[in-house]
């Protein structure tokens, strides 16, 4: 697998979680609001009240959420074990940056002191070149 694929799941698998959190709020809020019909939610229970529709939603998503949030930790813990594997300090900022915080280009190149904006997109580039070599490494270690 590319180190840019691996770190993208990383991003996916919290955006994944966030989507959960919110339909469990909405699923929450729903079950907490007074009147109504069942056609809001959906016409794939007609004929249940919102309450009941709501718990059911409800339950659904806490079990999607404990899923997700146990993949999620298993890959921040993998790529941030990854990231530590790299030896230069800068390049361990810019893939915790970008990938683990979410910050832009420009955000990191300003943290990071860069002068000019457009560095930071070649540190990037071998910062992940680094990380594949550790991916790589892992890979063989496991198939072997």
């Amino acid at each position: 697998m590319l180190a840019k694929e691996f770190f993208r799941q990383v991003q996916l698998a919290e955006k994944e979680l966030k989507v959960i959190d919110a339909k469990l709020r909405h699923f929450r809020e729903i079950g907490l609001s007074i009147g109504g019909s069942a056609g809001v939610i959906g016409n794939k229970h007609r004929g249940t009240s919102r309450v009941e529709l709501a718990a059911c939603g409800a339950v659904d998503a806490l079990r999607d959420i404990q899923s997700a949030r146990e993949g999620y930790l298993a890959l921040l813990k993998r790529a941030e074990g990854i990231i530590k594997k790299i030896p230069q300090e800068k390049y361990r900022q810019i893939l915790n940056y970008r990938y683990l915080c979410g910050w832009s280009f420009r955000s990191i190149s300003d943290e990071i002191g860069y002068r000019d904006p457009n560095s930071v997109y070649r540190s990037h580039g071998w910062a992940l070149a680094e990380a594949q070599k550790i991916l790589d490494e892992e890979e063989k270690k496991n198939a072997g």
